[in-house]
């Protein structure tokens, strides 16, 4: 493998829009008449809503198959969109969910030839953001039934990097600190959350990684702020590229920034993802905010096509951005349409909070918004924890920075909180596979209508 090249897979990296597009609609048709003939699940699905593959002609005809919701997933647990025996020859050879937090997981099926796809989607980003052949990577994420860290293990073995599977846990810094330094680590992979709060740790204790190796943080899954991966660079002396990706599709390896860092690349030869109005179900205009759709061409163990993400977002496509490939690209995710909380009124993201509150150095890397409901009117409660247990003990300071973290909040959502600071590690975390959604940062008591 020659480390100097530009591409990991070139060919396709750099298939002409036309060429893609065309890809699409055979990969499209074929996963849609399999589905179809293969799955009872599928069948009924495109029988009520009137629709057969033959209908699928071009790609915008992907609009007569109905959405596919979480909740309809889940109804049709466990094999519902199961599209292989489970082992054998052929066979789905491995099995990952999602967390089930919610209700019942949402299982996906994958066989040699979908962990071999998943294992080159992977090496692509992990080449595009820098990473060569004799450099080792330190894997922060989770290893389990969610697939956050397998993908990237999978795609760094395919490219000859060493992966280190350090796993989510992020008490383990002292160590990551140590094998950062011994074992001479180029890059790390870990949610924004778990980012900040090791590096947060880093500045604790006075360390500089300026003089090792490491140079690249990939940092995928949550709603981050711009703000928050700034102060990550500093925090480690490195250059971040977002990375996206779903449990339900097998996680990483959906899209990832290149060092142009104008938005993610969406690997189009192995994903369709369209845009769309969250409360009218219809396409927006190319670069407009909506809700990604995706479906999934080459799934080859299940099938999901016209999956809601729930994940708001913006699609364009160039014809060939300046890094040299051809795919579409998404913006970083802006939140997620049910995770969005209406207090007094206004819209509120746990990304703007986060906004707001990452420009107090005193902030650690966890909040918790509360909002509640007394004599017909909302409130809303902000737990913020602190970086430094000393500042608890300042009862002036803590006014006063309560305070100012609740203008700040108002000045981004339009809605004032009552702040309230709290030791570092004492707020409930989202993990594993799950971490994309911001549902451990929002607690919402008011009584359901």
């Amino acid at each position: 493998m020659v480390s100097h090249r530009k591409f990991f897979n070139e060919e396709m990296e750099t298939l002409p829009k036309q060429k893609l597009q065309a890809l699409q609609l055979e990969r499209l048709q074929a996963i849609v008449e399999r589905a179809y003939t293969q799955n009872q699940f599928y069948r009924n699905l495109y029988d009520e809503a009137g629709v057969k593959p033959s209908d699928i002609r071009t790609l915008d005809d992907i609009r007569k198959l109905p959405f596919l919701e979480k909740k309809t997933v889940r109804a049709a647990y466990p094999l519902g969109t199961a599209m292989r025996s489970m082992g054998g020859e052929g066979g789905a050879l491995q099995l990952h969910a999602t967390s089930g937090t919610t209700g019942k997981s949402v299982p996906v099926f994958a066989t040699k030839k979908d962990i071999q796809n998943w294992a080159d989607l992977n090496a692509r980003e992990l080449w595009m953001v820098g990473l060569r052949p004799g450099d080792v990577l330190m894997n922060c994420y989770g290893y389990g039934l969610p697939t956050g860290g397998f993908g990237f293990h999978y795609g760094a073995m395919a490219m000859d990097v060493m992966s280190i599977p350090m796993g989510s846990d992020a008490r383990q810094y002292e160590r990551m600190f140590d094998f950062i330094r011994d074992f001479g680590v180029k890059a790390f992979c870990m949610t924004p959350s778990v980012g900040l709060y090791v590096g947060n740790k880093a500045a604790e204790q006075g360390l500089d990684f300026k003089d090792t190796q490491l140079k690249i943080g990939l940092f995928g899954a949550e709603p981050w702020p711009w703000e928050t991966r700034q102060k990550i660079e500093n925090l480690f002396g490195i250059t971040a590229y977002d990375e996206f990706g779903m449990t339900e599709f097998l996680g990483p390896g959906m899209t990832c920034e290149c060092e142009v860092r104008d938005g993610m690349h969406a690997w189009a030869d192995s994903f369709l993802v369209e845009c769309i109005n969250p409360e009218t179900g219809e396409p927006v205009e190319e670069g407009t905010d909506g809700e990604l759709v995706w479906t999934w061409l080459t799934g080859d163990g299940s099938a999901m096509i016209r999956y809601r993400s729930r994940d708001l977002s913006r699609l364009w496509w160039e014809e060939r951005c300046a890094c040299g490939r051809t795919h579409p690209k998404i913006a970083a995710i802006k939140g997620r349409s049910d995770d969005a909380v209406s207090i007094r009124g206004l819209i509120v993201f746990p990304s703007q909070v986060e906004a707001a509150l990452v420009q107090f150095p005193e902030t650690a890397s966890n909040f918790r918004i509360i909002v509640d409901r007394k004599n017909d009117l909302d409130t809303f409660a902000l737990k913020v924890e602190v970086n430094d247990s000393s500042v608890l003990e300042d009862a002036e300071r803590v006014t006063s920075l309560q305070g100012r973290m609740a203008a700040a909040v108002k000045s981004i959502t339009g809605n004032t909180p009552k702040v309230e600071l709290v030791p570092q590690d004492s707020l409930p975390r989202a993990t594993g596979g799950e971490s994309k959604t911001a549902s451990a940062r929002v607690e919402d008591r008011r009584p359901k209508k």
